[in-house]
């Protein structure tokens, strides 16, 4: 019953989760987008619900891995705000300092929707673009050397793992 309980309250979590991003995507509250946006919600969430992972359970958030999450885009934000004063300043040195190379790294995330969202997230940050993942390997260029090296104990890797900790 527990099991069952932790299902509905990640669907009603997933189902917010769609319908705030549909919100931010739409930019409307016109009557027609609401009603779209809550269909698709719908929809999605109850696709989601019947998902499967690994040992048989199902999927389910928590308020405390939802905490971890939107705490994680915000530094995702800042992160690529940082990043792209980094590369316009790189871009616009007559000097034009760049240091290419790739950067091999394993990381521990179990689940491939934690593996695909952090390698995502290196490709969103400028100067960075995740060219493979496979399993734990993650084969990323780099514009500079600078940005290779700080990725090997980025900040949002842990916060990735607390998020997928609190979820399993």
């Amino acid at each position: 019953m527990a099991d069952r309980q932790k299902d509905i309250l990640g669907g009603i979590l997933m189902f917010l989760f769609l319908g705030g991003f549909w919100l931010l995507l739409s930019a409307t509250l016109h009557w027609q987008h609401l009603l779209v946006g809550t269909v698709l919600a719908l929809v999605l969430t109850a696709a989601w619900s019947k998902i499967q992972i690994g040992d048989g359970r199902r999927t389910s958030f928590s308020f405390k891995q939802l905490g971890f999450m939107i705490y994680y885009l915000l530094c995702l934000l800042w992160e690529i705000l940082k990043a792209n004063i980094m590369v316009a300043l790189i871009v616009l040195n007559p000097k034009l300092p760049i240091s290419p190379g790739i950067v091999i790294t394993r990381n521990e995330l179990k689940h491939s929707l934690m593996r695909a969202l952090y390698a995502n997230s290196i490709t969103l940050t400028p100067g960075t673009i995740t060219v493979d993942l496979e399993g734990d390997r993650l084969l990323v260029h780099a514009i500079t050397e600078e940005s290779g090296r700080g990725l090997l104990d980025w900040y949002l890797y842990d916060q990735a793992k607390k998020i997928e900790g609190e979820g399993s």
